[in-house]
């Protein structure tokens, strides 16, 4: 177990980043930025309370039945909703665009989980930093998402309140894991060559070292 605990936080951080990457509307609890309405708010044809935003589409929970609704729409989709004000608001598609960099980020952790219980542990640092530099990308889209939606969300007069969604903060938890995956890489990797050294040397002074051949 000690041996692969790099590999097993690769692991971990793939399968969080894959929870991430799955996100709304196939799983609504996994949205990137999230709206609460206090208010009178409506979405494309009906009043909602609540709308989420994740990377292949939105849901938004319809206030005359409390059910949700959920539209996968693919990626770079554009969301509107309209506030009590009548003043309607947009997220254009180049703001959700950047969010397939989190689909991008697994596939390179489902890689260098592989490489890292290959032993290959050089290698394997390398690619968890890189997925840590991928997901760093996507948390920058997404901050920048938030901050979009919770600008335009101020112009409707409802009151509401925009929050990050748990992918966002999963993501988060993936960067720092492929950084601290990294380096114990690095360890496992310096503590083989140690021992595969130690057991050379081990080996050689057990036969005597090189003047055991004049001892007879």
């Amino acid at each position: 177990m000690r041996a692969h605990a790099g590999a097993i936080i690769v692991l971990v951080a793939a399968i969080l980043s894959l929870l991430v990457t799955i996100s709304a509307p196939y799983v609504r609890a996994f949205d990137d930025v999230r709206v609460y309405f206090f208010g009178d708010a409506a979405g494309d044809t009906q009043a909602i309370n609540q709308f989420r935003l994740g990377i292949w589409g939105f849901c938004q929970r319809v206030i005359s039945d409390g059910n949700w609704v959920c539209e996968n729409t693919g990626l770079a989709y554009s969301y509107g909703v309209q506030g009590a004000n009548g003043n309607q608001q947009w997220v254009g598609s180049s703001w959700t665009r950047g969010l397939v960099m989190s689909p991008v980020a697994t596939g390179f952790l489902v890689i260098t989980t592989i490489v890292a219980f290959t032993k290959h542990h050089i290698i394997a640092a390398l690619l968890s930093w890189w997925s840590g530099l991928v997901t760093f990308i996507f948390l920058a889209i997404n901050l920048t998402l938030y901050l979009k939606v919770r600008a335009q969300m101020r112009h409707l007069g409802t009151i509401e309140n925009t929050d990050f969604g748990p992918g966002f903060w999963m993501s988060l938890a993936v960067l720092i894991l492929t950084i601290v995956a990294g380096f114990i890489l690095l360890i496992e990797h310096r503590r083989k060559r140690t021992g595969v050294d130690n057991t050379a040397s081990y080996r050689y002074a057990s036969n005597g070292g090189f003047f055991s051949r004049f001892r007879k």
